[in-house]
C-alpha cells in the first residue's frame, strides 16, 4: 500500500506549518518538519544555517537527503505506533520542500505517492507575518524565563531587515519556481487557513466520495407511535455507525461522520420523527448520502390510516416498508416464519400497502410481540 506524502512548499510566512498542523490535527497525519531532518545533518536551527545547509545537501546528495529522511521516519517504530491510533493512516506531511531536486528525490522513492502543494503569499504580507512570528517568539521566550532570574531583553533589531536578508537568500528565492510543479497552488493571502485545509484535504480525497450512498434511515409511519427499535436491533450489526435521534446521547460531530464516510463506513439512523429531511438536517448528512428509507408501520386492519400512509410516503419516498401485524391479522399469522406462510388476507393486505406507499414490504413482524422480523430479501 502506497504511503501518501503531502509535500508543502512556499515562501516565508505562507502558512506551511499551519497547514501541516491542521492536517495532523484533523486527519491524524504525521507531520515531518524538514527542520528536524536538517538538525540531524548538523544544522543549528537558525534560518540562515538551515538555508546554507539546504544548498549544501542538495549539491552533495542531488536533493535525496529529504527523501532519505522521510523514508527513515516512515520505517521507524514511532511512526508505526502513531498509525495504530490515526484516523487517516499512511499520510505524511513534509513541511517543507525548497527545491526541485528535493521533489524529484521524493517522487523517485518507491512506495510513496507524492502530492505537492504550493502556498503563495505576496511579499508585503510575508514581511508582516514574519514580524508577527518573531514577536510571538520573543514573547514566548520572555514568558518561559525563570521568575527568580532577570530575563534578558530581546534584541531590538529591525524585523524588516531580517526578513529581507532571509528572503534574498538563493534557497528562498528558488522556492517561488516550485509553484509550476505543484498539483495545487493556493494564495494564502486570499484564502483563510480553514479554507486552505479543506481544499488540500479534498485534493487528497480525505472526505471520501460525496456521491457514495452509505446511509440508511428508519422512521415511523403514520401516527408515529410504532416501535422502531426491533428493526434497528436486527439491522444494526450490518452497520459501522448507529445514530438514534431523540436519544440523550449527543449526535456525532460532522467531522466524525465525514471520517466515517471517507473510510466507506455504513451509517444507520433511527429517527424519532416522521420526516426524513428534518432528520438528515439535524444530523448534517447530505441527502445524496441516503441509500434506503425504511418506514415502519403497524397494521390495524379496517382502522388502518390509509390516508396518513399515503401522505407520509409521499413526503419521504420510502424504499422499503417494515410492517407489524396487529388485530385479527396478528391473531391468524402469529406463527408465520416466512412470507409464504401468511394467510391470504394478510398477503392481500401487504399488497395493498405496497400499492399505496409505493414501496415493498421488506420486513414483517407477525405480531407486536415478535422478537424477530421476517426478511423478504437479503439486506
Amino acid at each position: 500500500m502506497a504511503v501518501t506524502v503531502v509535500v508543502v512548499s512556499g515562501p516565508i510566512g505562507a502558512g506551511k506549518t499551519t497547514l501541516a498542523q491542521g492536517l495532523a490535527r484533523r486527519f491524524g497525519a504525521r507531520h515531518l518538519p524538514s527542520e528536524g531532518f536538517l538538525r540531524k545533518q548538523g544544522g543549528s536551527g537558525s534560518r540562515r544555517s538551515s538555508q546554507e545547509l539546504t544548498l549544501t545537501l542538495d549539491r552533495e546528495t542531488g536533493g535525496r537527503w529529504l527523501a532519505e529522511g522521510v523514508l527513515t521516519a516512515l520505517h521507524g517504530q514511532d511512526l508505526e505506533a502513531s498509525h495504530r491510533v490515526s484516523r487517516a493512516p499512511r499520510l505524511l506531511i513534509v513541511d517543507a520542500a525548497s527545491s526541485e531536486a528535493q521533489l524529484d528525490g521524493l517522487r523517485a522513492s518507491p512506495g510513496l505517492r507524492v502530492v505537492h502543494v504550493h502556498l503563495e503569499v505576496p511579499e508585503p504580507e510575508q514581511a508582516l507575518r514574519f514580524a508577527q512570528q518573531r514577536s510571538r517568539a520573543r514573547h514566548e521566550d520572555t514568558t518561559r524565563a525563570p521568575v527568580d532570574k532577570p530575563s534578558c531583553a530581546a534584541p531590538q533589531d529591525d524585523g524588516q531587515d531580517r526578513f529581507e536578508a532571509a528572503w534574498a537568500h538563493p534557497s528562498e528565492r528558488a522556492v517561488h519556481a516550485l509553484a509550476s510543479l505543484a498539483e495545487l497552488v493556493v494564495d494564502t493571502a486570499r484564502v483563510p487557513p480553514e479554507a486552505v485545509l479543506v481544499r488540500v484535504a479534498s485534493r487528497l480525497g480525505l472526505y471520501g466520495r460525496t456521491g457514495e450512498r452509505l446511509v440508511d434511515l428508519i422512521l415511523p409511519g403514520p401516527n408515529g407511535d410504532v416501535d422502531t427499535r426491533p428493526l434497528t436491533a436486527q439491522l444494526a450489526p450490518h452497520y459501522d455507525v448507529l445514530l438514534r435521534m431523540g436519544e440523550p446521547d449527543p449526535v456525532p460531530l460532522r467531522e466524525e461522520l465525514e471520517d466515517a464516510f471517507a473510510r466507506g463506513h455504513r451509517v444507520l439512523i433511527e429517527s424519532a420523527g416522521m420526516v426524513a429531511s428534518v432528520c438528515l438536517a439535524a444530523t448534517g448528512i447530505a441527502p445524496g448520502r441516503l441509500r434506503r428509507i425504511v418506514m415502519v408501520c403497524r397494521s390495524e386492519g379496517p382502522t388502518f390510516d390509509w390516508v396518513g400512509l399515503r401522505e407520509v410516503a409521499s413526503l419521504n419516498g420510502p424504499t422499503d416498508l417494515a410492517l407489524v401485524l396487529s388485530g385479527d391479522l396478528a391473531a391468524t399469522n402469529w406463527a408465520a416464519r416466512r412470507f409464504d406462510q401468511l394467510t391470504d388476507a394478510a398477503r392481500h393486505h401487504l399488497e395493498e400497502l405496497e400499492r399505496v406507499a409505493g414501496a415493498p414490504v421488506s420486513f414483517l413482524a407477525p405480531s407486536a410481540r415478535a422478537r424477530h422480523l421476517i426478511e423478504r430479501r437479503p439486506w
